[in-house]
């Protein structure tokens, strides 16, 4: 891959390229920064974790085990009775 800078009023960036989207980038009938830009976008707004199945057992065991502890984990700590916990364990020590 050969590296591939971009530049614009704002920022100038650098990233390794493969030779066929390099080739796709260099046409004059696309719109370059765009392409970044949504490209961009659209992973930031993918939410990776809602879509986690687990294919091996070791990751059927994670899975049973993440969902039986969350009773355990719910309802989550404020901040302030977090460290009240936080100082009560230290001071039990």
């Amino acid at each position: 891959m050969t590296p591939f800078r971009i530049s614009t009023a704002s920022e100038t960036i650098s990233f390794e390229c493969p030779p066929q989207l390099r080739e796709r980038l260099l046409t004059s009938d696309y719109d370059r920064r765009e392409f970044i830009l949504q490209a961009i976008v659209e992973k930031l707004d993918r939410d990776w974790r809602a879509g986690w199945k687990p294919t091996t057992i070791p990751g059927l065991r994670l899975a049973e085990l993440s969902e039986a502890g969350k009773a355990e984990r719910s309802p989550l700590l404020s901040e302030e009775e977090f460290e009240r916990a936080l100082s009560q364990r230290r001071d039990g020590r």
